[in-house]
């Protein structure tokens, strides 16, 4: 015996969205139908009433049957129209007809969002069925789609089945946590490689230096450094763009200090504030024949999306710097607050950062050493990052990369030594 139903208001609101689900999809089909007669705006809505009346009874047994009778009646009249191509219109009609039943579905409060956003992408994503075919037709190369394959196989193949848990001496390699850098420096490089391609040169660089320095000044450093090579005459433009990644670096430190330590941001805001517009002004300076400003995409040489022994290269440098700074650890303990945090400071500034905020907190540091601590993980981290630019890229990358973290740091420096003195 079926059971009672209850009509209550959000029944009533469940039928409204069914209703609506069908409207939406039902007018991008309709409008679709200038080219291919096929099911329109009263078809879909009526798909989504159906819908909407199978989620609000809930009965499994009658959503099978009105689902499969819903296919029967698409496949009649598919048969019924052989001058079609395609069946994007039947599946995205067995879609309305289960986005309606996920919305009116009781029992699952998170299925009405969940079906709505669903509608909007299906939308967006058939009315852009011109713009779609043309980029990945046209605008993506044979080439470009098989690196992007090795791209996700990178992230979504390999890391999960790595291990997570420290091996070696001192714990000091751990497979996962290096794959991630790994996947750091991918990922700067594929992205690099498209916002270069669509964007053009200049703007796709800047873009990218950015993006990396979010994501990982080192990782960026590395990527830009190894692009060096593939095209030696445009290292000025990669110096410009790793300095610029590396200024992003300062601001998102404060934000870290904000939020672990107020003390210890008040008293570096200033500092990290001039390396920051040092670094900006550094980068974004126009070079002497204002190459940057010419229209530079039609001149973009693109060479490979992804690089993966440069990455892995990167990999093994953090395994060992890593090893090197357990040891240092573990040979001058917790007193070597400012030795520790030089040489953790190569690597990973913000496991520096947080650790010297504990201890400014706990106030087994004062703030003046604090600030200090933090300034030292910096320079070490400058002097990795300088390392992997002459050692992965050309001598004049290298060089511009560490003029720019001498000018940033001395601005640093200054500001820095002018606050300490008049406290």
């Amino acid at each position: 015996m079926m059971p009672a139903i209850e009509f209550h208001p959000p029944a009533w609101l469940a039928m409204g969205e069914a209703l609506l689900i069908g409207l939406l999809l039902g007018i991008e089909r309709e409008a679709d139908q200038r080219q291919e007669r096929h099911a329109g705006l009263r078809d879909f809505m009526t798909i989504g009433l159906a819908g909407g009346l199978c989620g609000i009874i809930a009965q499994p047994s009658l959503t099978i049957a009105v689902l499969i009778a819903l296919t029967a009646l698409l496949i009649v009249f598919r048969a019924q129209t052989p001058g079609r191509t395609g069946i994007t219109t039947e599946m995205a009609a067995v879609a309305t007809f289960l986005l309606c039943v996920l919305t009116a579905t009781a029992s699952l409060p998170w299925g009405s969002p969940l079906a709505i956003a669903l509608t909007v992408v299906l939308a967006l994503f058939l009315d852009a069925r011109v713009a779609l075919k043309r980029f990945f037709v046209e605008a993506i190369t044979e080439r470009e789609f098989h690196e992007t394959l090795r791209f996700l196989a990178v992230i979504f193949v390999i890391l999960p089945v790595l291990p997570d848990g420290g091996y070696g001496p001192y714990e000091f390699f751990n497979p996962r946590q290096v794959w991630v850098f790994v996947i750091l420096v991918c990922s700067i490089n594929w992205l690099g490689y498209f916002l270069q391609k669509f964007l053009g040169a200049s703007e796709g660089l800047r873009w990218t230096a950015i993006l990396g320095g979010v994501a990982s000044t080192t990782a960026a450093t590395s990527a830009f450094a190894r692009q060096c090579q593939e095209e030696p005459e445009r290292t000025p433009d990669y110096g410009r763009a790793a300095v610029l990644a590396n200024a992003v670096q300062f601001p998102r430190i404060y934000a870290l200090i904000l939020v672990v330590s107020p003390a210890l941001a008040a008293a570096s805001i200033l500092p990290l504030a001039a390396m920051t517009v040092a670094g900006l002004a550094i980068a974004l300076w126009p070079s002497k024949d204002g190459r940057e400003q010419k229209p530079t995409k039609p001149e973009v040489k693109l060479g490979n999306p992804l690089h993966l022994a440069p990455a892995l290269k990167f990999g093994a440098a953090f395994a060992l710097i890593r090893l090197v700074v357990r040891a240092s650890s573990d040979k001058f303990g917790e007193g070597g607050v400012l030795s520790a945090s030089f040489i953790g400071g190569s690597i990973d500034v913000d496991a520096i950062v947080f650790s010297v905020s504990g201890l400014l907190k706990d106030g087994q540091l004062g703030t003046g050493a604090a600030v200090a601590g933090v300034f030292l993980a910096l320079i070490a981290n400058a002097g990795f990052k300088t390392f992997l630019a002459f050692s992965g890229g050309n001598t004049a990358f290298g060089k511009r990369v560490l003029t720019g973290f001498a000018l940033v740091f001395t601005a640093g420096a200054a500001v820095w030594a002018l606050q300490f003195a008049r406290g």
